[in-house]
């Protein structure tokens, strides 16, 4: 008789976490968002972001409608002219599960003015003017992700696999190389969304009168089964879009495989992706809470060095001037600290972004292996049909 391959009293002498918990990648992926590298891009990323958006203001792209303040200070979602969005029909969510946009308020000020950005567009209420300006400002997002997102998520995915990480400048010139796949992965798609609502536009059209309003009413079941599509396709974009961007990292795939596996991902593992998402969170709150530590002794710290030569009383004069409070608010060192000190704050924020790509990257290969079955460990070093 054989012996059986799993005897009792086998003792266990090592323990693959990879292949036991798979999603401990996401740990992992939180570690490399703390490398030099990541911090960097993704302060490159934020500047850039700022600068564009507010060449978008001083270009009055802003719109009448004034959503530039998307958010309250607690992180609620308002409307553009500042009331919360009502519960209608249109709305089912809002009214039969009110929680889900409870949820929605708490997430980080950043995120929540985000999202509200990105409804602006599709907001049936919303003005001309303020659609274009919201339009302007989630293209110039996506161009500037485009090259320094795509670029973290090649460091990050290349790290994770243990093989040798492009630097700063590298991941650089790789995002440059290849942001033009991760950009019109978003275009594609919503070109693609356009194209479908030509069909309800035309029926827009007949609704000016209470005759075409009234035969809209009659096909309105139509209308919304196709809507679906439409709801697929947006919901996609915006969900899968992280992953359009790690896909272009991770694989140096065109766009069509960026967009093909992100709605493959995202559709087939729905449950997945959210249990994702909702332990990156987990894990990103520590991890910049350790990261806010930091720069909080470091601020702290230089001034307290410092104060053994200033003196009690100059040191509250000086810091009072930093914060602006002080009779000394004009003098020009106070505004040069105060200068760094807001550097250092802005460096702090950029982390928050670093970490969101490195999780995306994370996220993408633990889901590329639930659906396509590909090892963690996997990742695409040459172009495809290049040599060795």
């Amino acid at each position: 008789m054989s012996t059986p391959p799993n005897p009792v009293g086998t003792v266990v002498h090592e323990v693959r976490w990879s292949d036991a918990l798979p999603w401990w990648l996401l740990f992992r992926a939180a570690a490399v968002a703390f490398s030099p590298t990541v911090i960097l891009l993704a302060a490159l990323g934020a500047v850039a972001t700022w600068a564009g958006w507010s060449a978008c203001t001083q270009a009055g792209l802003a719109g009448a409608d004034g959503f530039v303040d998307l958010a309250t200070p607690g992180g609620a979602i308002v409307l553009p002219h500042g009331d919360a969005p009502p519960a209608t029909p249109l709305t089912p969510s809002r009214v039969s599960t009110p929680w889900v946009h409870d949820l929605v308020r708490m997430l980080p000020r950043p995120l929540a003015e985000l999202v509200a950005l990105v409804s602006v567009p599709f907001r049936p209420t919303a003005s001309l003017a303020a659609m274009l300006g919201a339009a302007a400002r989630i293209g110039w997002f996506v161009l500037v992700w485009s090259i320094f997102g795509t670029g973290i998520t090649r460091h990050v995915a290349l790290k994770l696999v243990g093989e040798e990480a492009p630097g700063p400048v590298g991941s650089v010139l790789y995002g440059s190389a290849k942001w033009l796949s991760a950009f019109n992965a978003v275009l594609f798609v919503l070109v693609g969304i356009l194209a479908l609502s030509v069909p309800g536009a035309l029926l827009g059209l007949a609704m000016r009168t209470a005759w075409g309003l009234a035969f809209a009413g009659a096909v309105w079941p139509l209308v919304l089964l196709g809507a679906i599509v439409l709801a697929i396709l947006a919901v996609g974009v915006v969900a899968g879009w992280p992953l359009m961007v790690a896909a272009v990292g991770v694989e140096r795939g065109d766009s069509f495989q960026a967009i093909s596996t992100a709605f493959s991902y995202l559709y087939q593992r729905p449950l997945h992706y959210a249990f994702y998402a909702l332990l990156a969170l987990a894990v990103a709150v520590p991890a910049v809470a350790v990261a806010g530590l930091f720069a909080d002794a470091t601020g702290t710290l230089a001034i307290w060095a410092t104060s053994f030569g200033m003196g009690h009383e100059r040191t509250v004069a000086v810091v009072d001037a930093v914060s602006g409070a002080g009779s000394e608010a004009a003098d020009w060192g106070a505004r040069a600290i105060g200068f760094w000190g807001r550097g250092l704050a802005h460096l702090l924020s950029s982390f928050g972004w670093g970490s969101f790509w490195a999780f995306a990257t994370a996220a993408y290969m633990l889901l590329r292996q639930d659906v396509d079955g590909t090892e963690l460990d996997e990742v695409v070093i040459e172009e495809p049909g290049s040599g060795s």
